[in-house]
C-alpha cells in the first residue's frame, strides 16, 4: 500500500478516499475484539515512526486524514470490548507529536480512536498483519526523497520480533539530505525538536505599555507592576529548565514588550523556526479588585474553563478554527464529517484534563514552599478560568497566579528575588513531576528549595 501524498496536488483526490474502509473481515457475525497492546518504535534505519495496535482478533478500521487543516489523523477501530485505558503517548522524536488514545460511543458499537498529532504534514500508511491481528501506522519522517510505486507483496520485520508477513510496502529511494542551519540540528522537518527533550513555553504576562496589576504599596518608592515580576520569575524558571538535561524552555517575550493574546497563542507557530510545545505555562501575579478583600494571598493555578456546556467546547472549537485560519471553502472539508466535532469536543476534555493534572502537580510541589504552607486555601489552589491565553491546540495549558500584588505583606515577598527564586524553584519542580508522571521515560532532575527569605 503507497503512503498518503499529502500535498495540495493530490489532496483533492485524497479526499475522496478519506472515507473508505480500510479492512474489512469476511462477513460474519460481528464479536467483539479485546485490545492487547499498542506500542510505538522509531525506526530510524526505515525512516518511519510505527505505531503497532494489537488485538485479539480481526476488525474492521478506518482512517481520516485532517493534516491539511488540523496536523492530525486519525484511525478509528471498531467493536473493541472493553474500553482501552485513555492517554497520550509521546515519542521520543520524529514528527510524532503526540497519540491520543481515546474511547468513542458509535450507536452500534464501541470504538478505539487513535488520533495522530504530527508536527507538519507528512506522509504515512495504514495497513495490517495477521498471527496475531495488528494493525500498523507508519509515519515517514522525510519530507523529501520517498518516491509512491505500485503496492508490491513484501515480507515486513522492521519491527523487531513485532511484524512478519506479507503486507504491501512502499519502496522508499535514497534520502535526500537537506541543508540544516547551523544550530539547528535538532529540527525536525519545519519544527524544532531536540529528541528526548520537553518543550516549555514559558508566557510572562502583560508587558510593555500593559502594565498589568500594580501594587498599593510602594518598594523603594515605587509601585511594583506585574509585568515586571512576570518576566523576572519567568527568567528563573527558564534558566533552570535550560540547565536540566531534558528540558528546553522558551518565553514568548524576553523584555519589557507589548504582547497581544493572540500573538502569545501563536508563539510556537510564529517562532523561526516553530516549536513543538509539550506544556504552555503562563506567569502572572494576582489583585484583588476590591479593599474588603486586599488580604487575600497565596499561589493559584488556572486550567481552561471550558464552563461545562456543549457551548463553552463550541466557543473553543471556533478559537481553534480562529486560529487555524478557518478550513477554507471546499466543501469536503473535514469539519462536515459530524466525527470531527465529536472527536475535538472529545480531544479538548483530554486537554482540558491534561491541564488540571498539571495544575495539581504544580501546587503539591509549591506547597512544599513554607510561605504557599502557611498562606494558602488549599480548595481554591486549583481553579477553571475562561483565560483566552489557554486556548493551546496542541498542548496542555495552565496560568500561574505566584501571589497578590494587592497584599501588601505579600507584595513585599514577591519584590524578593530570594523568594522569586524559591518559588521558580517550586514550579520547575512540579514541571519536572508532571513530565514523570505522564512519560515513564522522563527522568526527573528535581531541585531542593533554596533558603526562605
Amino acid at each position: 500500500m503507497r503512503p498518503r501524498a499529502l500535498d495540495r496536488r493530490i489532496g483533492r483526490l485524497s479526499a475522496a478516499w478519506t472515507v473508505v474502509l480500510l479492512f474489512l473481515p469476511c462477513a460474519a457475525a460481528v464479536s467483539a475484539v479485546s485490545l492487547r497492546d499498542i506500542r510505538t518504535e522509531i525506526l530510524e534505519r526505515y525512516g518511519v515512526t510505527r505505531c503497532v495496535v494489537e488485538l485479539s482478533g480481526e476488525t474492521p478500521f478506518f482512517e481520516r486524514n485532517y493534516l491539511e487543516s488540523k496536523k492530525y489523523f486519525l484511525v478509528d477501530i471498531y467493536h473493541i470490548s472493553p474500553p482501552a485505558a485513555e492517554r497520550f503517548i509521546t515519542p521520543a522524536s520524529g514528527p510524532v507529536r503526540q497519540v491520543l488514545v481515546l474511547n468513542r460511543k458509535d450507536p452500534e458499537t464501541q470504538v478505539l480512536t487513535l488520533v495522530f498529532y504530527l508536527t507538519d504534514t507528512r506522509l504515512y500508511r495504514v495497513f495490517s498483519v495477521q498471527n496475531p491481528f495488528r494493525i500498523v501506522i507508519d509515519v515517514y519522517h522525510a519530507t523529501e526523497g520517498l518516491t509512491p510505486t505500485a503496492p508490491k507483496p513484501q515480507t515486513v520485520s522492521a519491527l523487531t520480533g513485532a511484524i512478519s508477513g506479507t503486507v504491501p510496502r512502499t519502496q522508499v529511494s535514497p534520502a535526500v539530505t537537506p541543508a540544516v542551519a547551523p544550530g539547528l540540528a535538532g529540527f525536525s522537518g519545519d519544527r524544532y525538536r531536540k529528541p528526548g527533550k520537553k518543550i516549555i513555553i514559558l508566557d510572562p504576562g502583560h508587558g510593555g505599555s500593559d502594565p498589568g496589576a500594580e501594587s498599593y504599596v510602594k518598594i523603594n518608592g515605587t509601585r511594583l507592576q506585574e509585568k515586571d515580576l512576570n518576566l523576572a520569575i519567568a527568567k528563573e524558571i527558564k534558566r533552570l529548565i535550560d540547565a536540566s538535561p531534558n528540558m528546553e524552555a522558551f518565553m514568548t517575550r524576553e523584555t519589557d514588550k507589548y504582547m497581544s493574546l493572540a500573538d502569545r497563542q501563536n508563539f510556537c507557530d510564529r517562532h523561526k523556526p516553530p516549536i513543538c510545545g509539550d506544556l504552555f505555562l503562563s506567569i502572572h501575579c494576582n489583585a484583588s479588585d476590591s479593599y474588603r478583600t486586599r488580604g487575600a494571598r497565596g499561589i493559584e493555578f488556572y486550567y481552561l474553563n471550558p464552563t461545562g456546556t456543549a457551548k463553552g467546547s463550541l466557543r473553543y472549537l471556533e478559537e481553534l478554527e480562529n486560529r487555524n485560519g478557518g478550513s477554507g471553502s471546499d466543501s469536503t472539508s473535514p469539519k462536515d464529517h459530524p466525527i470531527f466535532f465529536t472527536l475535538a469536543r472529545e480531544s479538548l476534555l483530554k486537554w482540558l484534563t491534561e491541564g488540571r493534572i498539571v495544575c495539581e502537580h504544580l501546587k503539591a510541589s509549591c506547597l512544599q514552599v513554607p510561605y504557599y504552607r502557611a498562606y494558602n486555601n488549599r480548595e481554591l489552589m486549583v481553579q477553571q478560568a475562561f483565560f483566552r491565553v489557554l486556548f493551546q491546540a496542541d498542548m496542555p495549558a495552565v496560568l500561574v497566579e505566584v501571589g497578590f500584588l494587592t497584599n501588601a505583606e505579600e507584595c513585599q515577598k514577591l519584590a524578593n528575588p530570594a523568594f522569586q527564586k524559591q518559588a521558580a524553584t517550586a514550579i520547575y519542580n512540579g514541571i519536572a513531576s508532571y513530565f514523570k508522571a505522564r512519560d515513564e521515560r522522563f527522568e526527573p532532575k528535581l531541585l531542593a528549595l533554596p533558603v526562605s527569605p
